[in-house]
This record gives structure tokens, C-alpha cells and sequence, in this order.
């Protein structure tokens, strides 16, 4: 059985998948269903220990000793048994004063043997009965466990499918290639005969024959006449592997755009779903249950167990349907949830969605405290007094500029054509003194007394109407 599942080209496809399916969902440590309200306490202590344990559980190959790992290759190995009935595993308990740690060596199936219903340790190559378990450190140093053996059911798969596939081959040694036939009329032994027998035996990778016209040679035709049987017998013991492996015939093996049905991938997910169950009560008798023991005594209640998670399978479209139902019956529907349910990425305010030609402008929010139509006029009231205080201000600031341009102008020494031209030279500068000393100051102040997120609404709505 174990060079088969190495070796034959379908179980060692099918094996490891039926394998990964247990193995590659990780796993959780949970309470049990049926706890009481003054048990959880020490459930969740038993869970924090439990938890600890098997995240730090090594697990090993007695034969293969590159073989290594944790929690996950623990799953795989005791899935061997599976295939091939029973298993074992050497656990190795390593206490020390503040925690309990140990490392699960899987022995060969081969190494054991069960005459008498339990495994037996078998010494030697040549022995024929084994040494009891509790000989060798006891029941509590093992971890052995049966499972569903379906490679016994592939082994005669196999041997049904080995003897079609000879014959094929034999077939296809003896029919593959054609042979060549060669007619003279010159005698036999003839430069002319050994020159065509020559030509016969060069372009002939099999054989042939030369003749005179005269002989006639009959052909014996062994060949069948239609398809022949060999390749739908080979096709059906692989089939049979495929499906005891993974609870389905979900290949496409010489089938022609061959698909798994529904019911067929629904009893493969029933087949995982069992297997991963079993897995978890292999482990939790001879681990959890020790575990348990060891740090609250002999007779302590199992609180907690270890159960391995299983692929769920979702249909997108039947449950889109159902939301869309509650929609049209007037459920609102959380949009939270449904991003979540369906792993939906939103689109960020300023990013181009899906199904939009351009990004869309984030118009700032308008907030404002205004309680009534009272708040909103003294608002305006206040922020109106405040500009007309800074023009005010801003206009002051050109008082000294007036009273020098004045007193230049009273001057005797100024002459009408200099009083012209510093009119004209103050015409150019209060523009842009204007600007400055008034402009800027306002809009801060209006700013301040308003708000900047009532302004910026203000602009956007300015900016709505002039593009409407």
C-alpha cells in the first residue's frame, strides 16, 4: 500500500488531496456544547493550555527524518490511516516545570501488526507476532487509532488495472508498427533477391519478408475489431481509486469536457467533513483527554476540545438572490455586513469606482450649528460688523498716506504739473495697497466668524449653480 500511493499515478494524485482536504484548514480549541455556568471558568483554563500545548507540539517521521513539523503534518500523517486502517504515533511527553510539551512520532503502518485486534510492535523484520504496546512504555506513550482502509479496495483496483495495462502494452508492441512485405521475380539467392531482402530489412523496424510473386504469404489478423476494451477497464479502476479516496468521481479522466456534478461534490464535502470529525476525536483521546489530565488531575472534566476546520462551500448567486429579495420587501440591509459578507472592497471618496468614467468631486460638507432662523441672521449680523470693522481699519491705514499727499499738495514749492503726477503715481499704488491691507484681512476675518466649512459650502454651492 505504501509504494502504491508513491508509485501508481492515480492514488498518489488522489491520496494527498484527501490528505490536504483535513489537514490544510488549521484548526480551533474550543469548549465543549454542554458546559454548566460555574464550569467556564476552568474551561477557559483549560482552553489557554490546550491552545498553548499544540502550538508548541512537534511532529516527526520515525523512517523519513526530514520530515518535520507542527499541528498540520499531525493531521496529515494520522489521515495515512485512512487509506491503510490503522496508525501510530510515538508521543514523546516532555514536562517541565511550568508547561507540558511533546512530539508525535509517526511509525510505519508496516512496523505492527493485528492478529489479536490490537496493534502489536513487530521486533524485527522476520517476526510474525508483535510485542504488546504497554511493553514499550505503555498505551499512554502511543497514539494508535483505525481508520477506513480504502487502499485494501485499491490494492485489488490496482491489480484489475495492472493486468489490462500489460496487454495493452503487448498490443501496442506487436500491432503498433507495420510490416513490410517484398516481391521479386528474381530467384532466391540472387544478387537481385539479397538486394531487395537489403532494402526489406533496412526500412523495417520489425519485421519483414521478402517473396517471389509467385508465393502468396495469407495475414492472420489478431487485432480487434472496434474500440478496444483495455483502455475503458483501465478507466474504470481509475475511476474506482478517485472515488474512494475522495467520496466522488470529480475527474475528467478520458472524458470528453467531464465535470463533477453537485450531489458528486457534495458527497466529497460530506467524506472531508467526516474525516476532519474523525481526525479531531483521534487526537482528543489520546491527547487532549492527557493534556487535561496533567494539569488538573486524573479525574478532571474534559471542558474543551480541538476540532479541525473544514472547507465551507458558498453560493454567491443564491445568496445574492436572497438579499435582493429582502430588498424588494422593504428590509434595509447593512451595508457593513454586506461588504464584509462578500469580501467587497470600497472605493475611497476621491477613487474612480467601478463603472465610473471619472472620479467624483468630493464637495466639502456644510456644517453649521444654526438652531433657527434667529441664529442664522445674528450670524450674519456679527460676520457683517466684522467685515465693516476691518474695511474700516483697512481704510484708516491710508489716513497717513491722504495727510502726506495732502501736505505736499499745500506746499508752495509744489507746482500744479508735480501735484499731477503724484495723483497719478497714488491712482497706481492704491490698488494694490488696497488689496493687501483689505482684501486678505477680510477674508480671514469672515472666515473666522463664520466658519471655513459653512464658506466651503458656500463655494460649492456658488460653483453648482455656475456649471447648472
Amino acid at each position: 500500500m505504501d509504494w502504491l500511493e508513491k508509485h501508481d499515478d492515480v492514488i498518489a494524485t488522489v491520496a494527498p488531496k484527501a490528505k490536504a482536504a483535513v489537514s490544510s484548514w488549521g484548526y480551533d480549541v474550543l469548549p465543549r456544547d454542554e458546559i454548566k455556568p460555574e464550569q467556564k471558568g476552568m474551561a477557559e483554563d483549560q482552553q489557554g493550555l490546550l491552545q498553548e500545548f499544540y502550538q508548541t507540539l512537534e511532529v516527526s517521521d520515525a523512517v523519513e527524518l526530514e520530515e518535520c513539523g507542527k499541528t498540520r503534518l499531525l493531521f496529515y500523517q494520522i489521515m495515512d490511516a485512512f487509506g491503510k486502517t490503522y496508525g501510530a504515533h510515538h508521543i514523546v511527553w516532555k514536562p517541565s516545570k511550568n508547561r507540558l510539551q511533546a512530539e508525535c512520532v509517526k511509525v510505519p503502518t508496516y512496523f505492527f501488526e493485528t492478529t489479536t485486534g490490537r496493534m502489536r510492535f513487530l521486533t524485527s523484520d522476520s517476526a510474525q507476532r508483535g510485542v504488546d504496546l504497554e511493553t514499550m512504555g505503555g498505551r499512554g506513550a502511543w497514539m494508535t487509532y483505525k481508520g477506513r482502509g480504502v487502499m485494501l479496495a485499491g490494492v485489488l483496483c490496482r491489480m484489475f488495472k495492472q493486468l489490462p495495462l500489460q496487454d495493452w502494452l503487448t498490443y501496442c508492441d506487436r500491432h503498433g508498427m507495420p510490416a513490410f512485405l517484398g516481391k521479386t521475380q528474381a530467384k532466391q539467392g540472387s544478387p537481385e533477391w539479397n538486394d531487395m531482402a537489403d532494402a526489406v530489412a533496412s526500412i523495417g523496424s520489425e519485421w519483414g519478408a521478402v517473396v517471389n510473386t509467385n508465393d502468396v504469404i495469407d495475414v492472420l489478423s489478431l487485432a480487434g475489431s472496434g474500440e478496444l476494451p483495455y483502455e475503458k477497464l483501465v478507466d474504470r479502476m481509475d475511476r474506482a481509486q478517485v472515488m474512494l479516496w475522495l467520496g466522488g468521481d470529480l475527474s475528467t479522466i478520458s472524458r470528453e469536457n467531464g465535470t463533477g456534478s453537485n450531489p458528486q461534490q457534495d458527497d466529497s464535502d460530506k467524506l472531508h467533513a467526516d474525516n476532519a470529525a474523525w481526525v479531531s476525536e483521534v487526537i482528543n483521546r489520546n491527547l487532549t483527554q492527557r493534556v487535561i489530565r496533567y494539569y488538573f488531575g486524573p479525574h478532571a472534566a474534559e471542558l474543551v476540545e480541538l476540532r479541525l476546520r473544514t472547507e465551507t462551500r458558498t453560493n454567491v448567486a443564491q445568496e445574492l438572490s436572497v438579499v435582493d429579495a429582502a430588498k424588494k420587501h422593504g428590509v434595509r440591509i447593512s451595508q457593513p455586513w454586506f461588504v464584509g459578507k462578500f469580501g467587497i472592497v470600497e472605493a475611497d471618496e476621491n477613487e474612480k469606482a467601478l463603472g465610473e468614467v471619472t472620479a467624483p468631486v468630493t464637495v466639502p460638507p456644510v456644517t453649521s450649528a444654526f438652531n433657527s432662523a434667529a441664529d442664522m441672521q445674528a450670524l450674519l449680523t456679527d460676520s457683517l460688523a466684522t467685515a465693516l470693522g476691518v474695511r474700516t481699519n483697512a481704510l484708516s491705514a491710508l489716513d497717513a498716506y491722504f495727510a502726506k499727499l495732502s501736505e505736499k499738495a499745500e506746499s508752495d514749492e509744489l507746482t500744479n504739473e508735480d501735484f499731477l503726477a503724484l495723483m497719478e503715481a497714488a491712482a497706481k499704488e492704491l490698488p494694490e495697497l488696497f488689496s493687501q491691507s483689505m482684501a486678505s484681512d477680510l477674508a480671514t476675518e469672515l472666515e473666522a466668524a463664520m466658519g471655513t466649512a459653512t464658506l466651503n459650502g458656500m463655494r460649492a454651492a456658488l460653483r453648482t449653480n455656475k456649471e447648472s
